[in-house]
């Protein structure tokens, strides 16, 4: 967030400061951080350690901030997890999670820099590989086909998708005559069509052996060879074991 005009909202920042309240970025804001070309929203969401909750919610509380009932749009409002209020108008989104939903644990955060243009807060990031291991986590405990599910799906294969792989060189393939364009709509030459093969398998490389070199955990081990078979497509995520699943 860069600026807001809501001065309970720096009041309420700069109380988490004052009580320690750890703060790390989740959805919208994270993803960006990973990549994902998404639109930067005023939107506040973070995760917050389950200890530390509902002193948070009785921060906010005690400034006044409303609580939020309009419509769902992020995935923790959909999964129905922690307390979410508004302010500023038009209207934005302070989310505050219960770090426990998605299994991560405080010794896998890693601090980042707070905006300058809001008080300081201790506020953690997730690294790459314990952010898919918590999407796998929360896909993986859901229903098939729930919302919760799907959109978690887009989540981690976008994130996978932009932090792995070039997702912006498909154009400067594409920049031939239009007489040349066939009926598939198709219009990379033989020769172009062999670079870019190229290019991918290489791409699937780096990005395989990358996760072989991920630091996880002893209890998030076991992620590794899921997101190895998801990236290297022997896997798809429609597949991956659900709630109730036998």
């Amino acid at each position: 967030m860069e600026h807001t005009s809501d001065a309970r909202l720096l009041r309420i920042l700069n109380d988490f400061n004052e009580s320690k309240i750890i703060l790390v970025e989740w959805e919208t804001p994270l993803l960006r951080r990973l990549g994902v070309p998404l639109a930067p929203k005023e939107d506040l969401l973070f995760l917050v350690p389950d200890e530390q909750l509902h002193l948070a919610d009785n921060i906010v509380k005690a400034r006044g901030l409303p609580v939020g009932d309009h419509s769902l749009s992020y995935l923790s409002e959909f999964a129905n997890q922690g307390f979410r209020y508004v302010f500023d108008d038009p209207i934005s989104r302070l989310m505050l999670v219960p770090l426990s939903w998605t299994g991560i644990k405080q010794e896998e955060l890693i601090a980042i820099e707070p905006a300058s243009s809001i008080p300081p807060c201790t506020t953690l990031t997730v690294p790459l590989p314990y952010f898919c291991t918590a999407y796998l986590r929360i896909i993986m405990q859901e229903e098939a086909g729930s919302m919760v599910r799907v959109m978690a799906i887009a989540d981690l294969s976008g994130v996978i998708a932009y932090s792995m792989f070039d997702m912006t060189y498909e154009g400067s393939y594409m920049s031939c005559p239009e007489d040349n364009i066939d009926e598939a709509g198709d219009v990379l030459t033989d020769g172009e069509k062999e670079k870019r093969a190229e290019k991918e398998a290489l791409e699937m490389e780096n990005a395989l052996n990358s996760i072989r070199e991920w630091h996880f955990t002893p209890e998030t081990e076991w992620a590794r060879d899921i997101l190895i078979r998801l990236v290297s497509g022997t896997l798809r995520y429609e597949l991956l074991p659900c709630k109730g699943q036998e």
